[in-house]
């Protein structure tokens, strides 16, 4: 008859390599309560900063509604309609999508009303770049806009046409979002 065989055992005068059996004659090690508690809390805070970071990558997506978002420096970023671009933001051009497969420019420039009609507004900078937006039924106004006050214009560029889309006071929110990001609360209509 024969003898079960044993696993090879390492020669005394070596040490086990990792993921060899423990020799027969010593007790499993198991982790003591503190030290469960420690590793258990560790993982709590890497959990906490993998989320904080995942919120902080993906808020942008759910912040094109929202207009300003808050942060250090109390919200150094107007979000608009292509994304996140610093709050005193002159004025320039970017490319968004469509919603349809397709690409559309749009603009935003802050500047003094120099001109305000039914049909137009005229903007200009403070570093001299002048703008004529077209108006239409279409455009939302926050307030009663007047020549010599400072707004900003968003608008869609078509050729050589850039017609407003919103029309407010920098920094507002343009988008609809709550009271405390830009938006009018009660008692302030009439204010832009």
């Amino acid at each position: 008859m024969t003898e079960p065989t044993k696993p090879a055992e390492p020669p005394a005068d070596e040490t086990a390599t990792w993921g060899a059996p423990a020799p027969a004659g010593e007790p499993k090690k198991t982790w003591s309560g503190r030290k469960t508690a420690i590793a258990a809390g560790v993982a709590v805070v890497i959990a906490a900063g993998g989320g904080a970071a995942i919120w902080a990558g993906t808020a942008a997506n759910g912040a094109e509604q929202s207009g300003m978002m808050g942060g250090p420096g109390g919200g150094r970023v107007l979000v608009g309609p292509g994304g996140g671009m610093p709050r005193d933001t002159l004025h320039g051009d970017f490319v968004v999508s469509d919603g349809k497969g397709g690409y559309r420019t749009e603009r935003t420039q802050t500047g003094e009303i120099t001109e305000i009609s039914a049909t137009s507004i005229s903007l200009t900078s403070k570093d001299g770049y002048k703008q004529v937006y077209t108006i239409d039924a279409s455009t939302r106004k926050t307030g009663d806009p007047k020549t010599g006050e400072t707004v900003m214009v968003n608008a869609r560029v078509t050729g050589d046409t850039a017609t407003a889309t919103t029309i407010g006071k920098p920094g507002q929110n343009q988008r609809g979002g709550p009271p405390g990001q830009g938006q009018q609360g009660p008692g302030q209509q009439g204010r832009y």
